[in-house]
């Protein structure tokens, strides 16, 4: 996989604008990255607080899956995540979708596949760190449920690197999804019974 980076500083929603792209027909490898969100979200109609110092980038794929194997998607992402996450700060994946260290959310992802006629057409896949801003910086309710990067670690650290990391594992993973997705389903039970997660 050559992914193919574009930087924004303020958007809306990276997903909503790969979405966009991928509906004109754009071929799988875009990256967008953004400084800040307005529009970020999670799961559901969650919204998702993203501030100037996180990493918030969203990619599009391709990949030849049946509707019925979309899952998958959504387990290779944590797949590819962990081992580098966790050379920052112990990392524990929460199913679907959620990454914790020391029992609070610094994390995320959300992966959405467009299906027709029984396949994914593409897929839409986003990702949600809180590095470098102290966990006070986020409002309300999360400043006691969330951290970041840098309030465990105590020191900021350069994004265009974790960014560089974690797309390297994901294209790994991806290469892994197309030639063997059993390998992909295997990783991702062996990482949640490793941390003691359910399913």
């Amino acid at each position: 996989m050559r992914w193919r980076i574009e930087h924004f500083g303020t958007i809306a929603s990276t997903s909503d604008a790969v979405r966009e792209r991928a509906r004109a027909g754009e071929p799988e490898g875009l990256v967008l990255v953004a400084e800040s969100q307005t529009a970020g979200r999670g799961r559901g109609d969650n919204a998702w607080e993203s501030p100037p110092g996180g990493l918030w980038f969203s990619f599009l794929l391709r990949p030849r899956l049946d509707a019925a194997d979309s899952d998958l998607l959504a387990r290779m992402v944590p797949v590819a995540l962990h081992p580098v996450l966790d050379r920052y700060v112990p990392t524990k994946i929460k199913p679907p979708n959620d990454l914790f260290t020391r029992g609070l959310k610094y994390g995320g992802v959300l992966v959405e596949p467009e299906l027709r006629g029984g396949k994914v057409v593409y897929a839409v896949l986003g990702v949600g760190l809180d590095v470098n801003f102290e966990r006070e910086r986020l409002p309300g309710e999360l400043a006691r449920t969330a951290t970041t990067i840098l309030s465990e670690t105590g020191r900021q650290h350069p994004l265009d690197t974790l960014l560089g990391e974690l797309l390297a594992s994901l294209a790994g993973a991806y290469e892994t999804l197309g030639r063997d997705p059993n390998e992909i389903a295997d990783r991702y039970l062996a990482l949640l019974a490793l941390h003691g997660a359910g399913v």
